[in-house]
């Protein structure tokens, strides 16, 4: 490739829709699950630079947006792993609403992060994340000292453990990245203080967050790590059992892989990110319906990885795939993919296909108001104008 083609932006469709549909709550389109998700709103895209090297930078939509306290286990009637909506406002936002109406001055340390936490909720929900902050900032001030734990340092109940889990997913909704980890981490912690093992499914949960957290900073090592441990715990429990495999464990599993493939892909190691994404593929198409909207998603991020290994005619397979899948189960993703084909097709030398199809896109986005693709396409495009310029001038040499 000339050395004079810089890079090339492309949407990443599983930055759109990740694997984490929760179980029973899946959404039956992208368009549906953005309507819910609340964090992923840096830009997602993978780059191939002039010496064929692909860098993946991908948005990690958030697994658990917002997990409604409910005591103390997950197995009491509400899974941590449900995708819960923001839309409306539960009955924990409801609770600190009241109680902030009736401060009498002397509210416990417990009843503070509830009213904060349900203040941040609202204005969430309202798109008013500059009017969140503050009660993120208070709430996460009163946290100080189970974030900077010593040894003098109460161990913190159960209840606040939770609520320090839900305080971390609105600094990941605020893009607040670091503080949701301090804060994850901290959950993890207070976990163990009260005897719940890094094996226990909700800290496993912790860890693929943060390791999606991780991936979005671009602390890749760090990624691979979180996402490591959430491979091995989910891979030792399930192969304790010839019984029937617990969806949960198994949509843990997918994930992690899916989150190592994207790390491995950023990583530049596109040989691993394949290993990974077909394990990923394995679980997808194990616990759900053929027809599920992740099935597509994981389709075309395949298909990114073998482009990354020059493998085109492979590429193009696995995105037809996709292109098939997504007409039926996930039309709001089918821009995204058919841009993915096309900047397929400009990297195999098939130019005059690329444009055709970036052209065919690029009407779709502008009549449906798919702006985000829109831009990926005028991106692409530019680049696709120069490999045109200088194959017409190689052919008039």
């Amino acid at each position: 490739m000339c050395s004079t083609i810089h890079k090339i932006t492309r949407l990443c469709v599983g930055a759109q829709q990740q694997f984490s549909h929760s179980l029973g709550t899946r959404s039956a389109s992208t368009a549906s699950t953005l309507g819910t998700r609340s964090a992923s709103v840096l830009s997602s895209s993978t780059t191939r630079t002039s010496s064929g090297v692909h860098s993946a930078v991908r948005t990690v939509r958030v697994f658990c947006p917002y997990r409604e306290y409910s005591g103390h286990s997950s197995e009491n009637g509400r899974s941590p792993y449900l995708n819960v909506s923001l839309l409306g406002v539960s009955s924990l936002v409801a609770a600190s609403l009241i109680g902030s109406f009736f401060d009498d001055g002397g509210k416990s340390k417990e009843e503070t992060l509830k009213t904060h936490i349900g203040m941040c909720t609202m204005h969430l929900h309202q798109a008013e994340p500059h009017l969140a902050k503050p009660h993120f900032r208070e709430a996460y001030e009163l946290l100080k000292d189970d974030l900077n734990r010593t040894r003098d340092t109460p161990i913190p109940n159960l209840k606040i453990a939770y609520l320090t889990d839900q305080l971390g997913n609105i600094a990941l909704q605020l893009e607040c990245y670091r503080e949701a980890i301090n804060l994850y981490m901290a959950t993890i912690n207070g976990f163990a203080l009260n005897g719940i093992e890094r094996s226990n499914r909700t800290v496993t949960e912790l860890f693929l967050k943060i390791g999606q957290i991780y991936a979005i900073l671009g602390d890749y090592k760090l990624a691979e790590m979180s996402f490591l441990h959430c491979v091995g715990v989910t891979t030792l429990e399930l192969s304790k059992s010839d019984a029937p495999k617990n969806p949960k464990v198994v949509t843990l599993a997918g994930l992690a892989y899916e989150g190592l493939g994207k790390v491995y892909l950023s990583m530049n190691l596109p040989e691993n990110a394949l290993n990974m994404y077909k394990h990923a593929l394995q679980f997808a198409e194990d616990i759900f319906e053929p027809d599920d909207p992740q099935i597509p998603v994981l389709l075309n991020d395949l298909a990114t990885v073998y482009e990354a290994l020059n493998e085109y005619d492979m590429a193009l397979e696995q995105v037809e795939k996709a292109i098939a899948k997504a007409k039926i189960a996930n039309q709001a993703a089918v821009p995204s993919i058919m841009c993915n084909k096309a900047t397929i097709l400009l990297f195999s030398g098939d130019l005059q296909s690329a444009r055709s199809l970036y052209e065919q896109v690029l009407q779709t986005c502008v009549r449906i108001q798919d702006y985000e693709t829109a831009r990926e396409v005028k991106a692409n495009m530019k680049i696709l104008e120069e490999k045109e310029r200088l194959q017409k001038e190689h052919l008039n040499e």
